[in-house]
């Protein structure tokens, strides 16, 4: 594992000076013969070892460290006081200079005896400038439609409701996942490479996935929740095993990343749901124990403060926002699974108990589509073969069972959110593999009637 200071390989370097050159990563993975998953394994080592975030963050610190030597350096008593930026072929270039094609080269460097705050200036803006062209690649890269990608015909599973729709990219779980528009967001969970810190992006409309910007934490069993436009993650189990307290906010129209005030204590598995402009997080494990914490989120304020507890401890639990009230259900206790169902009332902070679900569940995911509360996935000791979800009316406070495809297998873990009409369970772990199934239910049906013109005689 890539460790902070740690010196960059060959291969690093490499994918480091396609960065430079303003290749993106299908780019740089044709160039060196490898593939995107591998070079976005190399950017996250390149991160790490660098201490930082972005693909304009790593560039800054190797100048800085001179593993990318850049021509045209004012120097005043062998001291280079600013890069600028400049590639192979361009008029910058001095006699005697050898690259090949986009590499990065050095001039020798040039004594500065007059102008020397001009050039510095004049050093600095160039910098900027390509920051801020690096910064528009990574923006390009990450919202380029794939327009390239053949349409995807979605395919009914069997006579259901259920549809197939584009798989992703790779088989994941535990993922974050919440919806903002017509997109889904699947942000990082446990691939075959181990935790990590993807983020990838689904367009119903068009039926494709796109990369986005890089969680700076990777965690698996995390929750998210979308709160004034901007996707908060709380907590999570990062790449050690251990919970974390770190708190995470992505924007979508930036495509970036903040980090806010971090959690009152680390937590993994808890429920992130948002309410009435705040954040709500329950339960969870803080990596000794279940917890019955639960906690408040103040955007304005950038502050959490602690709520009345939950009746019982919860990790993994399953829930949404219904009716302007929070919906917490299944989960386990820390030995085994339950089907307990608890609404919290944000304005007065209590807590009452609910009609338990059909079967104990946990590690399942939820949403709320017109006023009912749709459960899938979870696993379920006492009934290990079931594969079936459920859902909730509080109009008539009964669960009734939701029918996932013939021949499913138990679905644990997977991403859950819904967009317009239809349900989508994504990724997920099927019999011990991880699955990258996109899943679409689809609760209505519907149908157009066109009245029928009357007859002449006026039937």
């Amino acid at each position: 594992m890539a460790e902070l200071g740690e010196p960059l390989s060959e291969r690093e370097l490499d994918v480091l000076r396609g960065l430079a050159a303003g290749a993106g990563n299908k780019d740089i993975a044709d160039e060196l013969s490898i593939s995107p998953y591998t070079v976005k394994t190399h950017l996250r080592n390149i991160y790490t070892k660098l201490g930082v975030s972005t693909r304009t963050e790593a560039m800054t610190v190797a100048m800085q460290q001179g593993l990318l030597v850049l021509p045209g350096a004012a120097v005043v008593e062998g001291e280079a006081i600013a890069p600028v930026i400049a590639l192979a072929g361009s008029s910058n270039l001095q006699d005697g200079d050898r690259s090949s094609p986009g590499e990065i080269v050095l001039n020798p460097p040039r004594p500065v005896t007059t102008h020397r705050w001009r050039n510095l200036s004049l050093a600095l803006l160039l910098m900027l400038l390509a920051a801020a062209a690096l910064a528009f690649l990574q923006w390009r890269d990450s919202n380029r439609n794939a327009a390239d990608v053949a349409p995807y015909e979605e395919q009914p599973l069997g006579d259901t409701r259920w549809l197939a729709s584009r798989p992703l990219p790779e088989g994941r779980a535990g993922q974050a996942a919440t919806a903002i528009g017509l997109e889904i967001y699947l942000i990082g969970g446990e691939t075959e490479g181990g935790v990590t810190d993807d983020v990838v992006v689904y367009d119903s409309r068009e039926r494709v996935w796109r990369q986005a910007a890089d969680k700076p934490t990777a965690v698996t069993q995390a929750s998210a929740d979308e709160l004034f436009g901007e996707i908060y993650v709380p907590g999570g189990l990062t790449a050690d095993g251990r919970p974390t307290d770190v708190v995470e906010a992505y924007s979508p129209s930036q495509n970036a990343w903040r980090r806010v005030a971090p959690l009152p204590q680390p937590l993994a598995g808890g429920l992130a749901i948002a309410e009435g402009g705040y954040l709500y997080v329950f339960g969870g494990w803080n990596g000794e124990s279940t917890l019955s914490d639960a906690y408040v989120y103040d955007p304005a304020a950038d502050s959490w403060r602690p709520l009345a507890n939950m009746p019982q401890p919860r990790t993994s639990a399953a829930g949404d926002s219904l009716t302007g009230r929070i919906y917490i259900v299944g989960g386990t206790d820390g030995t085994a699974q339950q089907a307990t169902c608890f609404i919290f009332t944000p304005p007065d902070g209590a807590w009452e108990s609910c009609p338990d679900m059909l079967q104990p569940r946990a590690g399942a995911g939820a949403t709320v589509l017109l006023n009912k509360l749709y459960v899938i996935g979870g696993t379920n000791d006492t009934a290990p073969g079931s594969a079936q979800g459920e859902l909730f009316d509080p109009n008539s406070g009964a669960w009734t069972v939701l029918n996932l495809p013939p021949g499913s297998t138990p679905l644990l873990q997977p991403g859950v959110a819904h967009v317009e009409n239809r349900i989508y369970a994504t990724g997920g772990e099927r019999g011990g593999a991880l699955s990258d199934a996109n899943l679409v239910f689809s609760p209505f049906v519907y149908q157009t009637f066109i009245p029928a013109a009357p007859s002449d005689n006026g039937d």
